[in-house]
C-alpha cells in the first residue's frame, strides 16, 4: 500500500471513530419548578359601631345617644366617663373607603362635629385577614386633615397613656386617643378580630371646626412582628 492509500485509509478510519462516538445513546432529566407566593392582605368590615352617631336620636342604642364626657385619664385601658346629662350636642361620623379600588375597605375616616373639651366617643370595628398568610396587626397609621401622617406601633413604649394628635396643624394637640383589642394577635386567613379606639377632645381644640382624621392598619406576616419596628 503506497503512502497515498495509507493516508486515505487512516482518514476514513478517523471519520468512522468520530461518527461512532457521536452516535452514543444519551438521556436528560429536567425539573420544572413553580413557586406561587402568598398574600398579606386585611380589610375593614362594614359597618363600624360607634357612640353618638350623627343623625340618630338620643338613646338610639350603641350607635347614637347622649354625649359622654371624660372625667379622668388613666393609663392604657380607656377613660373614665361621666354619666350622660341628657344632652346631644356633638356627634361622630365614621365612614369606610376603598382607596386602592381592590374591592375591600382599607381606610376608616372619622369626623367629630360640634364637639367641645372632654367630649368622648368610642369607635369599634372588625378587621378580617382576607389574604393567604397568617398576619398580625402591627401599626396604626393616622393621617390628619392637613395631610400629615403619624405612625404608631401599637405596643411601642410611649403610647400606653394615649396618643396626642394635632388635627388642624397649629402645633397643639386637639384629641387624645387610646386603642385596644387584639392588636398583635395572630390572625389566620378568613379570621376576623374586633378592635376599637377611645377618643377625647382636649381643651386646646379649635372652636367652630370639624375635627377629622383617617386611620389605616398595617399588618405583617406573623413571623415578622416585632416591637420596635422590623426593618
Amino acid at each position: 500500500m503506497n503512502k497515498t492509500y495509507r493516508a486515505l485509509a487512516l482518514g476514513v478510519l478517523a471519520v468512522m471513530l468520530v461518527v461512532g462516538i457521536s452516535a452514543m445513546w444519551a438521556n436528560s432529566l429536567r425539573t420544572n419548578v413553580t413557586v406561587k407566593t402568598g398574600e398579606v392582605h386585611i380589610r375593614f368590615d362594614y359597618p363600624p359601631i360607634y357612640l353618638d352617631a350623627c343623625g340618630l336620636p338620643p338613646g338610639y342604642g350603641a350607635s347614637g345617644g347622649y354625649d359622654y364626657n371624660a372625667s379622668t385619664f388613666p393609663a392604657r385601658g380607656g377613660v373614665q366617663l361621666a354619666a350622660p346629662e341628657g344632652k346631644d350636642v356633638g356627634c361622630t361620623d365614621v365612614q369606610l373607603s376603598d382607596t386602592d379600588n381592590d374591592g375591600d375597605y382599607d381606610t376608616m375616616n372619622i369626623t367629630i362635629h360640634n364637639a367641645y373639651p372632654w367630649y368622648y366617643t368610642h369607635v369599634a370595628w372588625s378587621v378580617t385577614n382576607d389574604g393567604t398568610i397568617p398576619v398580625k396587626i402591627w401599626r396604626i397609621i393616622i393621617t390628619t386633615i392637613n395631610g400629615n401622617q403619624t405612625y404608631y406601633e401599637v405596643n411601642a413604649a410611649g403610647v400606653e397613656d394615649g396618643a396626642y394628635l394635632d388635627l388642624n396643624g397649629d402645633g397643639i394637640a386637639d384629641v387624645r386617643m387610646w386603642w385596644g383589642d387584639n392588636f398583635g394577635v395572630q390572625m389566620h386567613p378568613n379570621v376576623s378580630l374586633d378592635m376599637s379606639l377611645d377618643i377625647v377632645i382636649l381643651q386646646e381644640a379649635p372652636q367652630n371646626a370639624d375635627l377629622s382624621f383617617s386611620i389605616t392598619l398595617q399588618a405583617v406576616q406573623w413571623n415578622e412582628y416585632s416591637v420596635p419596628s422590623p426593618e
